[in-house]
């Protein structure tokens, strides 16, 4: 019977969803926004997120703005070569000398022969006309300050930056799958704790219903005892049987604090506010649809990080292509305040009240071409496709573990399924003995000891009923997660 109450059931059910009551709901999506872990997974994936935006960033023009003010002191000492293009001074100079020159140039005679006296004139006073030499000797002191503007764009990266802008989105596509997980998790941890307070719950009942048929037999014994029906030993059996049902339900009543506690944790609610709490514990059916794994959340993960070192690896190969980019620059300087003396090519000295350099704009576009770099773009190809074939090796190690873990899930199952049948018919025997026993105690064709094994029999038959079930319903969850559909949106 019970075995087609499930046939039926799971035809009708929903094939992609797990129908709990609302409460159960209720409790499982205030323990998935409270949960530590989902939130660290969620952030994961934020810093993630931010990464990408910051490497596609890389587009954006940038601008900077700078500018400096110094008082600047050196000394110049330097000694040139020879110096070409005043060949002709001297050659006329020479030609100047020639006794032919005043009879040829009357005119600049006269102008030679004043430049020779003066030079003689200036020999008696100690001075003499400037002469060049080849040193270049002397100091400069002065003030300056400059402000320059530069914007700078990147036009083409060599397919840098677009390949590993899709790693990370293959990394957020891997953080959404981890967190999914972790949902699945405590979505699997709620129930867990939900069903162990229905079996407590249920369990409370049976022992209840226990005392009430003990209560009654006590009842009996003690009217039995006066009209010497019955012994005092049969009493001191009762009341053994008594005190064993006591101790049963105070240690159920401990087990159901500590339970109450821990959905508070889970879920962030008050634990008073659980005492109410009535759960039912049922059978639950697991609807299988397909044998499918590729939706199990943590072979997803995998699979984008495969994706996402394969776009590193695309990366790193095209580092030999040039990097292109646009840029402009503006400056404007000044030197003011400043003084200069030399002591060669000649003696002289001069004042600079300002010197203005500006603005000056430079626009153009540049390049970056790495044409060789074995220590750099060699060795990171070879290490992003060794990191490659790792991610391969984990992908596929865990397709392997999961296949395995999804066959084990679904005997196990089976199992349960088959335990729970057994269980139930062994309750109803258990049940039938009762009452057999029951009324042949009555009736004086059993003694008190055999009246409370039966008593005992039927608790543990309802005990491991419930203990079946819950298990039962334990083997239906891991079935769904095996298959990565133990998720917030198919909770019904």
């Amino acid at each position: 019977m019970l075995m087609m109450v499930f046939v039926l059931s799971q035809r009708d059910a929903n094939a992609q969803s797990l129908q709990v009551s609302p409460e159960l709901k209720e409790l499982i999506e205030l323990s998935v926004v409270k949960d530590y872990k989902v939130a660290d997974k969620i952030i994961d994936r934020q810093i993630i997120e931010t990464q990408r935006k910051a490497v596609r960033s890389a587009y954006i023009p940038k601008l900077e703005l700078g500018g400096k003010y110094l008082y600047a002191s050196t000394a110049i000492d330097s000694r040139f070569g020879e110096i070409s293009g005043f060949e002709s001074i001297s050659k006329l100079q020479d030609f100047m000398a020639n006794p032919a020159f005043p009879a040829m140039f009357p005119n600049l005679a006269g102008l030679s022969n004043e430049i020779i006296q003066l030079q003689q004139f200036l020999g008696q006073q100690g001075m003499q006309l400037p002469s060049l030499t080849k040193e270049l000797n002397g100091t400069l002191n002065g003030n300056y300050y400059g402000v320059d503007a530069s914007a700078n764009m990147l036009l083409f990266s060599g397919g840098q930056v677009p390949n590993v802008s899709k790693a990370l989105s293959q990394k957020i596509i891997a953080q959404e799958a981890l967190t999914d997980k972790c949902t699945s998790d405590v979505i699997s941890e709620v129930i867990s704790t939900y069903d162990q307070l229905a079996l407590l719950n249920q369990s409370k009942q049976v022992l209840d219903e226990s005392s009430v048929r003990l209560n009654a037999e006590k009842k009996y014994a003690s009217s039995a005892l006066k009209n010497g029906f019955a012994t005092l030993y049969d009493s001191l059996k009762i009341a053994v049987a008594e005190a064993s049902l006591q101790a049963k339900q105070s240690e159920y009543e401990s087990k159901k604090t500590l339970l109450n506690q821990k959905l508070a944790q889970l879920t962030g609610k008050p634990s008073g506010s659980f005492e109410m709490l009535t759960p039912d514990l049922q059978p639950l059916i697991y609807n299988k649809t397909s044998s499918d794994i590729a939706n199990r959340p943590e072979l997803r993960a995998l699979s984008a990080g495969v994706e996402a070192r394969k776009f590193m690896l695309k990366s790193e190969k095209s580092h030999y292509l040039p990097k292109v980019q646009a840029l402009a620059t503006a400056r404007y300087d000044n030197i003011f305040n400043a003084t200069a003396d030399f002591s060669a090519p000649m003696s002289m000295g001069m004042e600079i009240s300002n010197i203005t350099m500006g603005p000056t704009l430079m626009v153009g576009v540049g390049f970056k071409w790495e044409i060789f770099n074995m220590s750099g773009g060699s060795s990171k190809v070879r290490q992003a496709n060794l990191e490659l074939k790792k991610a391969e090796n984990a992908r596929e190690e865990a397709r392997e573990q999961l296949l395995l873990n999804q066959t084990k899930v679904s005997t196990s199952y089976q199992a349960a399924l088959m335990q729970v049948a057994y269980k139930e018919k062994q309750r109803q025997a258990a049940f039938m003995a009762l009452d057999l026993a029951r009324k042949s105690y009555n009736q004086g064709m059993i003694n008190i000891t055999e009246r409370l094994a039966a008593e005992t029999e039927m608790q543990n038959a309802e005990l491991e009923y419930l203990q079946a079930v819950f298990a039962q319903r334990q083997s239906a969850i891991e079935c769904y997660k095996a298959t990565g559909d133990l998720v917030l949106s198919k909770i019904r």
